[in-house]
């Protein structure tokens, strides 16, 4: 069973492997509709992806999710995740797919037996199939798991099928990865040259004033120095994908005093129910809308109003509600004790029939005869705790930790019968302790010095927005939405509202989220909806009971985005490439000086003295600049440049002295690096590659 298990586990890191983050996907009935004619989530180089078939491989992965976890929920992040994995694994499985085909890259069933079975199986394997006892792997696992597997129902026998797809696609993964890899080399030339590089090195007298001192209010821009800065920096305004800037308010749905007067009544009645219950603590625990303590506690766990009134109280007290950050609270001192915070032990555990243990045999009655026979003995020999536990404990791990509890914390469930025992028990004391899965002796190692706790039934009841107080604001929002349609009026009227105008930039076609809001799908979609134009507002969003409306400011297509769309975002920069040129402009006109140090005092800038090497980062401003440094590097000992410009500031530079890369014949370790570093990147930057160069098509945002 335990190797079911562990499958079970590994079917949905199967599909993580393979790019599909485990998760939930729920489709609600505007994704199942037909978008525009077409039942294709995309196509991957004319290849289709049906919906149905895209839909079916993500409640797979929901059912492998539910059992990893061991739960039903699942969260709007968690479905959102779910179809973006699920996409990136379909496009790559089809990209993919095409290059293997072309290769005629395959892994026969005989390979993939010797995967699973072999002399040198899988790592997966490795992985799963371990002795517990050992945590060794075991081959007889293996076999033994493989014999019962026609025995085993569907579900078994489909994780296994996944299981060992994943190893099938990592092993063909693999092979096509290793064509690459081994396809390159590093020419020892190019080894000497990237030595040079890192150590040959410059040491550079610098002077460059300060470009900010120049004020904003001297620059005149015009549109040649727009066309100037766009031309010389092309390639960063190329964007990958579509984008949208969006503004948007929100409408918080607060208790209105009708609400709280509704709660505050409710709460009296509640506290006399509270004091007619028989048993406060389970009364707290089912009408609390906070978690509630069943342990003790020390000071300072609750508000200071209760905790004060809590610690001096005794048994029995209750405590009137009282509102605090809006909650209400009540209380019922139950216990007050001086206990540790954590203690630490070892124990011994006979078990007996029925603990679980399908190998013991003896009887409850046995078991503790055993048990006090044992107590007999150590308290004569205390020291042979250790041996005693490694050879007669029946407790799984004994035989390598000796029966080590370690230190455990007050309030740790798992713990509780061990620190009940200890809270009598002075250090190296001994006691028998009936757990359910049988009798411990239980050492008492050591504890923490005791402090005051307290156990107190404590309840709260949350102030919160009725149903009609919702319909109010839901109102006030939608009349909003209504009576403003324009960028000006949205903004007068959020101003004069006083609703608070967040901005959402650069948001993309598959995000989920805005700022502040984890779950924002429905607003992204509407952004992106072709019918939406710039200045539109929105209808109303509810979005996690907050009522939000949006309005788009811009778009941006993707490729590359032409200037006028991004000229207010280049706006500084501009103005700092004209300060850059206005600063060298004027240190031109000391050309003719041809001393560092007075070319500083005469531009009233220090003289920075920086060590540069061609492939390194130095922190001063010239050692980011790549093309002046490439400059530098063409120049000889006692050469004065300048005024050079580049992108931080504009310099004179004095060549001071050149310090010669070291003579070197050996470059197996620079080898063996390059060629480690090359390894690695190669399977990301091909992939990226492929898909680059593919004629990919997304139809998500028709289906959600």
């Amino acid at each position: 069973m335990a190797i079911i298990g562990n499958i079970r586990k590994h079917s949905g890191l199967a599909v993580i492997i393979i790019g599909v983050a485990i998760a939930a996907f729920v489709i609600g009935d505007f994704g199942k509709k037909t978008a525009r004619g077409t039942n294709d989530i995309g196509t991957v180089n004319g290849e289709s992806i049906p919906y149905m078939d895209f839909n079916n491989k993500v409640e797979k992965n929901l059912e492998a999710q539910k059992e990893n976890a061991g739960s039903d929920k699942i969260t709007d992040q968690e479905t959102y995740q779910i179809r973006q994995s699920t996409w990136t694994a379909s496009v790559k499985e089809l990209l993919m797919g095409e290059e293997y085909d072309e290769l005629g890259l395959t892994v026969t069933p005989e390979e993939l037996f010797d995967q699973v079975q072999g002399k040198q199986p899988h790592r997966y394997i490795l992985q799963y199939f371990k002795d517990p006892k050992t945590g060794q792997y075991d081959p007889a696992m293996v076999l033994n798991y493989l014999k019962n597997l026609e025995k085993m129902e569907p579900k078994a026998r489909d994780q296994w099928l996944r299981f060992e797809k994943a190893i099938k696609d990592d092993r063909q993964e693999t092979k096509f990865n290793n064509l690459l890899t081994k396809g390159y080399y590093v020419p020892k030339a190019f080894l000497k040259k990237d030595f040079i590089n890192q150590t040959k090195a410059l040491n550079v007298l610098v002077v460059s004033p300060d470009v900010t001192a120049i004020s904003d209010s001297v620059i005149k821009l015009a549109d040649a120095d727009y066309q100037k800065y766009y031309d010389n920096n092309k390639m960063y305004f190329f964007s990958e994908e579509a984008s949208r800037d969006m503004d948007f308010v929100v409408f918080e749905v607060k208790p209105s005093d009708l609400d709280r007067k509704k709660t505050a009544e409710d709460v009296q009645q509640l506290f006399r129910d509270f004091q007619s219950s028989s048993d406060a603590l389970n009364f707290a625990t089912a009408n609390s809308d906070s978690k509630v303590d069943t342990v003790f506690v020390p000071k300072g766990t609750y508000p200071q109003q209760l905790d004060s009134i809590l610690f001096a109280s005794k048994p029995g007290t209750y405590f009137a509600p009282f509102e605090f950050n809006n909650s209400w609270y009540m209380a019922k001192m139950i216990d007050m004790q001086e206990r540790p915070d954590s203690m630490s032990g070892a124990q011994i555990l006979v078990a007996y029939e029925g603990t679980g243990n399908e190998n013991i045999k003896r009887t409850k009655t046995q078991a503790k005869a055993k048990a006090d026979s044992l107590v007999t003995v150590l308290k004569k020999n205390p020291e042979k705790f250790p041996e005693i536990a490694k050879t007669i404990s029946d407790y799984p791990t004994a035989k390598d930790d000796a029966g080590d509890l370690k230190w455990f914390a007050d309030g740790n469930p798992n713990f509780e019968p061990f620190f009940k025992a200890g809270l009598e028990l002075k250090p190296k004391e001994l006691k028998i302790v009936e757990t359910r899965i049988g009798y411990s002796l239980f050492l008492l190692n050591d504890k923490s010095k005791p402090v005051t706790k307290v156990k107190s039934a404590v309840l709260t009841r949350a102030i919160e927005p009725s149903n009609q107080t919702y319909q109010d604001t839901y109102m006030k929002a939608s009349a909003f939405a209504g009576q403003n349609k324009s960028p000006d009026a949205f903004e007068k009227a959020a101003a004069e509202k006083g609703l608070q105008k967040r901005s959402a930039p650069n948001v993309r076609e598959m995000d989920n989220s805005l700022m502040g809001f984890p779950s924002a799908r429905e607003i992204v979609r509407w952004a992106f909806a072709e019918k939406t134009k710039v200045g539109e507002v929105s209808p109303v969003f509810d979005v996690n009971g907050k009522y939000v409306i949006a309005i788009l400011k811009s778009t941006s297509e993707k490729g590359q985005q032409p200037l006028e769309a991004i000229k207010q975002r280049i706006e500084p920069a501009v103005k700092k490439m004209k300060k850059i040129d206005m600063q060298a402009e004027k240190m031109k006109q000391f050309a003719t000086v041809k001393d560092i140090s007075e070319l500083g005092i005469k531009l009233g800038a220090k003289v920075d003295t920086v060590v540069l090497t061609f492939t390194g980062f130095s922190r001063a401003a010239i050692g980011r600049e790549g093309e002046l440094v490439g400059q530098l590097f063409t120049a000889k000992k006692g050469d004065l440049k300048g005024p050079l410009t580049g992108k931080f500031g504009a310099y004179y530079c004095y060549i001071n002295d050149i310090t010669e890369a070291p003579e070197k014949e050996d470059f197996s370790g620079e080898y063996m690096q390059q060629l480690q570093s090359f390894n690695q990147r190669v399977s990301g930057a091909m992939y990226k590659a492929l898909e680059k160069t593919a004629k990919i098509t997304d139809n998500r945002l028709m289906f959600y």
